[in-house]
């Protein structure tokens, strides 16, 4: 089956909308003068058979992709100013577009204490898991596909020429 035309474009509008929203968490946390670049990557993930019954992913860059196809996106920062950027200071967003649910536990961890990894299932309220929903009585814990977007806060500073990658998967519905 051929992919639609729909979801190559909901890919690339996605690359766009992630660079967007990373550029604007900056923006609203640092000033114009302590630049970021972003680039964005974004992979159809294949799990394979090898000879010796192993299974291993395969990655292969994703222009397209169709229902049911899990598809990784990385985003890329670099600090290429020449000023230091503080630790707490620097957001980064990825959204989970409409016809994509989240992987659950696929976004970049919390390792090393070097990022706050946070989920939003209305892109206004974050939280570490577990994410609650709801009000009084009808309050309960989100599931992963119900995130639309992710944040994640650098608690260490980004020196000039660092650079971070954050990633997470998404299943295309």
């Amino acid at each position: 089956m051929r992919p639609s035309r729909s979801r190559t474009l909901t890919l690339r509008r996605f690359a766009a909308s992630a660079l967007l929203l990373a550029l604007l968490g900056l923006a609203a946390a640092q000033a114009p003068d302590n630049p970021i670049t972003f680039r964005s990557e974004i992979y159809v993930v294949s799990e394979v058979t090898a000879a010796d019954g192993s299974r291993e992913e395969r990655f292969s860059a994703a222009t397209s992709a169709i229902p049911g196809q899990v598809v990784e996106f990385r985003i890329i920062a670099t600090n290429s100013g020449e000023t230091t950027l503080p630790a707490g200071r620097v957001q980064i967003f990825g959204p989970v577009d409409a016809g994509m649910a989240y992987v659950g536990n696929s976004a970049s961890p919390s390792a090393e204490n070097r990022l706050l990894t946070e989920f939003s299932v209305d892109g206004a309220e974050f939280s570490e898991p577990p994410v609650l929903v709801g009000v009084d009585d009808s309050r309960r814990v989100a599931e992963p596909n119900e995130f639309t977007m992710i944040r994640w806060t650098l608690l260490t500073p980004l020196e000039p020429g660092q650079e971070v990658t954050l990633i997470y998967r998404v299943v295309i519905e």
